[in-house]
């Protein structure tokens, strides 16, 4: 369950607007939360979806609006197409896709919970009237919470389940963060991207068991593994415990469990092997990991 005041963050200090949805305005707003979990930025990038959509368009899919602008955010023609910007699912979609591109870098990290949320959305929206989202954080959240609690409020963990089949050379005395190419099962879009290491993405509790098969690790050298979180820069922010494997004859194999840990909004997990020392940079020949995470 998440209640209201866990979706405000800071005291609100602007006037705010009493609301009663209708049913289309709900509908509306169940896409654009979708969408934000989907994003990996939880509940309260929800709000800042919904807050943003009631004032462009008070939550409603309007086909037209100031000059070429349409859809729930009110997008120019340049943000997609018109079909693409009078579907909610992809509208709320690109808005969250510009948000974690802008916002991270101009914010910092914690941007969801430590900015206000009319910055927020102004970083994206570039209105003239910018202090106007403000006055729908709370009726925003009531809504959220309202829709998360019915639809999406599950004791059941999500299954994140990737693979690498393809060899990958591991340079010595080097940190690599393993990208998993071979997707599964991914709940909840933590691995939009096959090429990035990431596996959990956003705020989240989880729990995650990976495992490597090594060739050309001579006996006697160490690998260490660990899980990592970054931020939406790449930097890591948080190191996991380090476990230390031997290397043996022929094939080594290595495997890690990380329980009870917290990714915190804005960042992601990666999965990391080191080989200690030695004369030939090793293969590694398959890679796993299975996790379970609760969204927070």
């Amino acid at each position: 369950m998440v209640s209201v005041s866990d979706l405000l963050p800071y005291p609100l200090t602007y006037k705010q607007d009493d609301w009663t949805f209708e049913p289309d305005q709900k509908s509306n707003a169940l896409a654009i939360l979708d969408e934000a979990l989907k994003a990996g930025l939880g509940p309260r990038g929800g709000v800042i979806g919904v807050a943003t959509a009631m004032q462009e368009s008070t939550l409603h899919n309007v086909p037209g609006g100031d000059r070429t602008s349409v859809g729930l955010f009110q997008q120019q023609e340049w943000w997609g197409s018109f079909d693409q910007r009078m579907d909610p699912h992809w509208s709320s979609w690109k808005f969250f896709s510009e948000m974690k591109k802008i916002c991270p870098p101009k914010f910092g990290a914690d941007y969801l919970t430590s900015t206000q949320l009319w910055e927020v959305a102004q970083a994206v929206q570039v209105s003239g009237y910018p202090t106007y989202y403000a006055k729908h954080e709370r009726a925003a959240a009531q809504l959220v919470a309202e829709l998360y609690n019915k639809n999406f409020d599950d004791d059941a963990p999500k299954r994140v389940s990737l693979a690498r089949k393809a060899d990958l050379v591991l340079k010595r005395n080097t940190v690599t963060a393993i990208p998993f190419i071979d997707e599964y099962s991914d709940g909840g879009n933590q691995h939009p991207d096959k090429a990035d290491p990431a596996f959990i993405t956003g705020n989240s509790d989880y729990i995650a068991t990976a495992a490597a098969t090594l060739k050309d690790v001579a006996p006697g050298l160490t690998v260490q593994t660990r899980f990592n979180e970054l931020n939406a820069k790449g930097e890591t922010v948080k190191e996991g415990p380090i476990e230390e494997h031997p290397g043996t004859t022929g094939n080594t194999y290595i495997t890690q469990t990380r329980a009870g840990a917290v990714c915190d909004p804005g960042n992601h997990v990666v999965w990391t092997i080191e080989i200690i020392n030695g004369d030939v940079d090793p293969t590694l020949t398959y890679a796993e990991v299975q996790a379970n995470y609760w969204p927070r």
